[in-house]
């Protein structure tokens, strides 16, 4: 008895092998999702130029000011399918994965440890005639900075952080009866007219900007004068806690 094996199995989608410079967008590999895509390119992830403001003097200029740009990130791939029609198609596919109505996260395969925030801007005029195409489409980031994975310290920052970073949440197991502070030697966030208790989870949150004490919204214990909505961390600093555990989550910023 004889037995066929045939050894011409199609690939699954799980088992591409992607391109170094792939994109995970809001979660997802394109190539993954649409059969015939495939990154060829992208620019954009590199250094980043200034814009600096100058005043002419006799002698050179003086600056002004200094800002940082939006970042235009530029995918180039290539687009194949059975005919014209099918090809139209998977750009409906396409479509209906880059456009969405706020940022997402986005990554790269050869980086996977650092994303940007950003979405789907302008794309390339195509032909509508042919099965195989080339193009470039550009994802617009309002905010130019690329962010590593979440990390954790209990006080000390010795991660590289080129400027002031605001931490994503500082946690605290409180110790003793009494009240808070959180310093990082120039910033102080405090719960001062009331006194918190042992054991009690307090989560300064500031992406939501709102501190909670055992999961409940109690934004409204933080003194007037506290610092928290202008509190930053930076490389070198030892933050100090007053009452309890601390543990802080933050993550690498870099341009």
């Amino acid at each position: 008895m004889y037995y066929f094996e045939d050894t011409t199995k199609k690939v699954h989608k799980d088992d591409l092998i992607l391109p170094s410079s792939a994109m995970l967008y809001d979660g997802l590999y394109l190539e993954k999702m649409i059969t015939g895509y495939r990154t060829l390119a992208v620019t954009g992830r590199e250094m980043l130029s200034l814009n600096i403001e100058t005043q002419e003097t006799q002698v050179g200029s003086i600056k002004l000011n200094q800002k940082l740009p939006a970042r235009t990130i530029k995918v180039s791939y290539q687009l194949i399918g059975k005919d014209a029609k099918d090809v139209q198609k998977k750009y409906h596919q396409l479509m209906r994965l880059l456009y969405k109505e706020s940022d997402v996260e986005i990554r790269f395969k050869d980086e996977l440890d650092y994303h940007y925030y950003g979405q789907y801007m302008t794309t390339d005029d195509v032909r509508g005639d042919t099965n195989s195409i080339i193009a470039s489409f550009e994802i617009l980031c309002t905010d130019p900075k690329k962010y590593s994975v979440l990390l954790q310290t209990d006080s000390t920052i010795t991660t590289y952080l080129p400027y002031p970073t605001t931490p994503e949440k500082i946690e605290v197991i409180i110790e003793k009866f009494g009240p808070l502070m959180i310093s990082n030697g120039d910033k102080t966030i405090k719960i001062t007219s009331y006194n918190l208790s042992a054991g009690d989870q307090v989560t300064f949150d500031f992406l939501k900007g709102k501190v909670f004490v055992n999961k409940l919204d109690q934004t409204f214990l933080l003194d007037l004068e506290s610092d928290f909505e202008n509190f930053t961390i930076q490389e070198g600093q030892t933050i100090g806690c007053s009452n309890g555990s601390m543990i802080i989550s933050y993550r690498e910023v870099q341009l």
